[in-house]
């Protein structure tokens, strides 16, 4: 019999191969994995898709014993696991598994391609999924459906789908299009699921009580099935980015921005003014840790238009489709708690000088602007950047700079650097104050600032000191003041 010489690798470390175009699957297999390559094809293993835009290795045991493919959902900002392979002789082992939870914990939330009924019943195996009935399954996994392979009891405009939901009975993903009228879409079948659970036999069944059974089912049980689902999505670990991770810190831009301005994809003032733009939207609570990136997505990309107009419910700020359950748009980032009315008020409460007295917001405005001089950013730009993102006039902003002696000409002054070192700004960003609210947190600042910062800071921070967070900070403040 002949032995299979494995590739090694330490401590199980994946290689990956990544591209901004496309990646041919079988190429790499017959290049670099031959004799997974020679498994597929005693198999007639059917690869669901020829091409990627992320090839990873599967490892076990320091041994390379599969692979996996991710291709990028051009709607919905996310990977998308498109194709997964495990050596006969592995299988049984989690490696499925363990591929979902690393991807989540070292990058995001990934989606799955079209999945097969074996996938989906590993996920249900692996607590990814559970079934609410017989046959149907909720799972806190995404699958992804291309509209070339989406049918449906209605008008369908060939629009790519995402869903939550899944029936074993004929191996499709399910996805209600507009529940009063019983408009239910589900996927094209897979060629694995015709060879092995003979789905088309089920299918041809498929018929107008069919889908009143599903509305019905949805209809009386709506609730319970979204709570199921985000049951499930609090179990997974999923990296949550950080405000500085995604638009950089005060200084400087991230590794995102940056590789978009060095890759000539916008220039320098649009990065900034939409740096400042999700800093603002951050602190105003209408984007989300877990939404920032794709918030970053959208706000660069040149027509971020609304391309699927086939679902009853759609995000009020992009117009693009929505589960009752998301948290947030899988497409421009906004955090759903909030309706459009209140995005816009809370919005233009924090960023105009109506928020409160004028005293108080222009003091917020002179630490930006002089920030951004601190920066290093031009002069002109820096007053261009303040006039389009705060209601108020250079001449305004100018007069008060002066009258405090913040600014001598285009250059801070002694004091300047010295209002920006005790503005209580300077405090919730040195201290990672950010899940504290930051208006509330400076309308205290300023009440009480006839005490010392650090002071104003930990009795701040008192009323919140049963969370262990928080009290890491209240214990780096009082280090700072014994040092």
């Amino acid at each position: 019999m002949q032995t299979t010489d494995y590739l090694k690798r330490e401590d199980n470390s994946q290689k990956v191969f990544l591209s901004e175009g496309t990646l041919d699957v079988l190429d790499i297999l017959g290049t670099h994995y031959s004799y997974i390559y020679d498994s597929i094809i005693s198999e007639d293993f059917i690869l669901k898709y020829d091409h990627c835009n992320l090839f990873k290795e599967l490892t076990y045991d320091n041994m390379v014993v599969g692979f996996c493919s991710y291709d990028f959902s051009r709607e919905f900002i996310t990977a998308a696991l498109n194709n997964i392979y495990v050596l006969p002789e592995f299988r049984g082992n989690g490696i499925f598994a363990e591929e979902l939870k690393r991807t989540m914990v070292e990058h995001n939330k990934v989606s799955i391609m079209e999945p097969t009924r074996l996938v989906v019943e590993l996920l249900i195996k692996h607590g990814f999924a559970q079934k609410i009935n017989e046959n149907i399954v909720a799972s806190s996994i995404e699958f992804v459906i291309p509209g070339s392979h989406v049918l449906s009891n209605t008008d369908y405009e060939n629009e790519e789908l995402s869903t939550h939901f899944y029936d074993l009975s004929i191996c499709s993903s399910i996805h209600i299009l507009d529940l009063d009228k019983g408009y239910i879409a589900y996927s094209a079948p897979l060629n694995y699921d015709i060879i092995n659970y003979g789905c088309l036999d089920n299918r041809n069944r498929i018929d107008d009580d069919y889908f009143t059974e599903i509305k019905e089912l949805f209809e009386n049980n709506e609730l319970e099935f979204m709570k199921t689902v985000l049951d499930l999505e609090e179990k997974l670990s999923i990296k949550n980015y950080t405000l500085e991770e995604i638009i950089g810190d005060d200084e400087s831009f991230s590794p995102y921005i940056e590789s978009l301005i060095d890759d000539a994809h916008v220039t320098y003032q649009k990065a900034l003014e939409i740096k400042n733009q999700i800093r603002e939207e951050y602190e105003a609570g209408m984007v989300l840790n877990e939404s920032l990136l794709i918030r970053l997505a959208y706000l660069f990309d040149e027509n971020p238009e609304p391309t699927i107009k086939s679902h009853e419910d759609v995000c009020p700020y992009c117009s693009m489709p929505i589960d009752s359950h998301d948290r947030y748009c899988h497409f421009c980032g906004i955090n759903l708690n909030y309706n459009l009315d209140e995005i816009e008020s809370n919005f233009i409460e924090y960023i105009n000088t109506s928020k409160r007295d004028f005293d108080e917001d222009i003091r917020f405005i002179a630490y930006k602007f002089l920030k951004l001089l601190d920066g290093e950013i031009e002069f002109e730009y820096a007053v261009f950047t303040i006039e389009n993102t705060y209601n108020i006039s250079w001449s305004k902003l100018k007069q008060f700079l002066t009258a405090n002696d913040y600014l001598d000409g285009k250059n801070i002054t002694d004091k300047g650097y010295d209002f920006m070192l005790n503005h209580p700004l300077h405090y919730w960003q040195k201290y990672h104050m950010e899940l504290v609210d930051y208006t509330d947190f400076e309308n205290y600042f300023w009440q009480n600032d006839h005490l010392g910062a650090e002071e104003i800071c930990l009795n701040y921070l008192g009323q919140f000191s049963d969370e262990e967070y928080i009290s890491d900070i209240i214990s780096e403040i009082r280090k700072d003041i014994t040092n």
